[in-house]
């Protein structure tokens, strides 16, 4: 017997073996304490005082089950409840922006009881090199402090978010929950859009679960005395239409998939079922380029030859059912998408002033871009510069801030070509990565093959309408990017990791 064996033997260490849910009893017990003192701080109403205690209840039973709360998290996280909880209930900022840490959870359950490795990919390092060139950028403009709130807002919940996705996502049944969880938070903003369009009540926002945006549309109607008839616009708990739209149509491919992915008939007729209150909330937001991404999204399951052109076309026939059924002025607005055409025809006065806006705004970006190709201008300090920029284009005279309304253009103007390349290498490579495993898996593995379909459709429609807005919000698309990671992860093996007995083990 060696030296060094005879040590191990009579050592007095013993092995650290920590069981989580034992060492979270004294974090519960001082968890009322700290709540109330917490709520009687902040002035906080009774009734959210029983929400605080009702969610402490919440968490001692989400402990005895860890990597429940994997998707607890991603369905809260996506119907944006705790920016609904801060809006409605005064919720303090720090405890909202917090929230995503408590996926924290099933990462010390894997980590230490189970005593797996921390799992890094390249992305990371690629999302590691991308926040250099913002550190970079920001020095280099000689303004750090403008953009001090775009790199905090970009760690917490891009990099940090991401990081814990692909970490707590372990196995191929909790990947599938999971798609599962952020569908149900589709089906959750979509319904409450739904009943507030048939019973007309707008005043009543679901504690702050269905925002009516401020602005209006036209309709294309007058009524009796000659006014436009103008209707509101619903926003969810986003609480701003354009973006709602976005963060819905997202969970369309994924619903769509999990109808052929499914093995049980009536788990297959609920994915089918949530299509629709996602397709009404992108309705009823009004927004064009989500009426787009509604389209190529069927456009593009023709062009991977999952579905025939008649299928297409009856659902067109349906659908256009629905919409003068539901949404009838919503037809009219997709009309008015004709303006781009003016625009790009050299016709900018017949054009509608929100498209010479967004014109305008993308182009100064563009400009600012040439002026600063390298490292750009600045992190998020586009906004500071467009009116400056954009009032000498002509399209449209800005007044104040304004920022680009393209993802892609604004990313050049503030981090430049280093930034922006870093970026789009991340969505190329995760991208490319989805196809090859769709390739690979899609005869032999067909719940595979439609799985990874539709975070390829999912990438797709939100870079399509990342062309009409700009990243913020960037949760959104950071969580779809780690789901998507965690998919190439999993399904890049031939056999599945051992973790457990299923997605829900304790």
């Amino acid at each position: 017997m060696t030296t060094l064996t005879s040590l191990r033997r009579h050592s007095f260490i013993k092995p650290f073996n920590l069981d989580v849910r034992q060492a979270a009893i004294p974090i519960i017990l001082l968890l009322p304490p700290l709540v109330v003192g917490l709520l009687v701080q902040q002035q906080i109403n009774l009734v959210f005082l029983i929400a605080g205690v009702v969610l402490m209840g919440i968490g001692a039973t989400i402990l005895s089950k860890p990597q429940t709360t994997t998707l607890l998290v991603l369905f809260i996280m996506y119907a944006n409840i705790p920016v609904a909880a801060k809006r409605s209930f005064a919720v303090p900022d720090l405890l909202a922006a917090s929230f995503i840490l408590l996926l924290g959870i099933p990462l010390l359950h894997y980590i230490v009881v189970r005593r797996e490795r921390i799992l890094v990919d390249r992305n990371i390092y690629l999302m590691l090199a991308h926040l250099g060139v913002l550190l970079t950028s920001a020095v280099l403009s000689g303004k750090t402090n403008l953009s001090l709130d775009r790199i905090v807002t970009y760690v917490l919940e891009g990099y940090l978010l991401y990081w814990l996705i692909l970490n707590t996502i372990r196995t191929r049944e909790l990947l599938h929950m999971s798609i599962w969880a952020i569908v149900v938070a589709g089906i959750l903003m979509g319904s409450l859009s739904l009943i507030q369009e048939v019973t007309k009540d707008y005043d009543n926002d679901f504690a702050g679960m269905a925002v009516v945006d401020n602005g209006v549309i036209n309709t294309g109607e007058v009524n009796s005395f000659g006014t436009e008839i103008k209707r509101n616009r619903l926003s969810g708990p986003i609480g701003e239409k354009n973006r709602y739209a976005q963060v819905m149509v997202v969970l369309l491919p994924l619903a769509l998939m999990r109808i052929w992915a499914e093995r049980r008939w009536w788990v297959r007729l609920i994915a089918a079922g949530a299509c629709i209150p996602i397709v009404a909330g992108v309705l009823l937001s009004f927004s064009r380029g989500g009426g787009v991404a509604v389209a190529v999204t069927f456009v593009a399951m023709v062009a991977m030859r999952m579905i025939k052109w008649w299928q297409v076309l009856l659902v067109v026939v349906i659908g256009y059912a629905v919409i003068t059924t539901v949404a009838p002025d919503y037809l009219y607005r997709l009309s008015t998408a004709a303006d781009v055409a003016d625009l790009a025809t050299g016709n900018a006065q017949d054009a509608g002033g929100a498209v010479r806006g967004r014109a305008t705004s993308g182009l100064a970006a563009f400009y600012i871009f040439l002026d600063y190709p390298a490292f750009g201008i600045g992190p998020g300090q586009t906004s500071k510069h467009t009116r400056e920029y954009g009032n000498e284009i002509g399209y449209r005279k800005l007044e104040g801030n304004r920022r680009a309304h393209n993802m892609y253009l604004e990313e050049l103007a503030d981090t430049g070509l280093a930034g922006f390349t870093l970026l789009m290498s991340i969505v190329g490579l995760t991208f490319f990565d989805l196809i090859k495993l769709r390739r690979r898996w899609q005869d032999s593995q067909p719940v595979i093959g439609y799985t990874a379909s539709g975070f390829i459709l999912a990438i797709t429609v939100y870079m399509l309408t990342a062309i009409f807005l700009h990243l913020s919000y960037m949760r959104y698309f950071w969580l779809l990017m780690g789901l998507a990671a965690a998919a190439v992860r999993l399904y890049s093996s031939d056999e599945e990791p051992d973790v457990g007995s299923g997605a829900l083990a304790t």
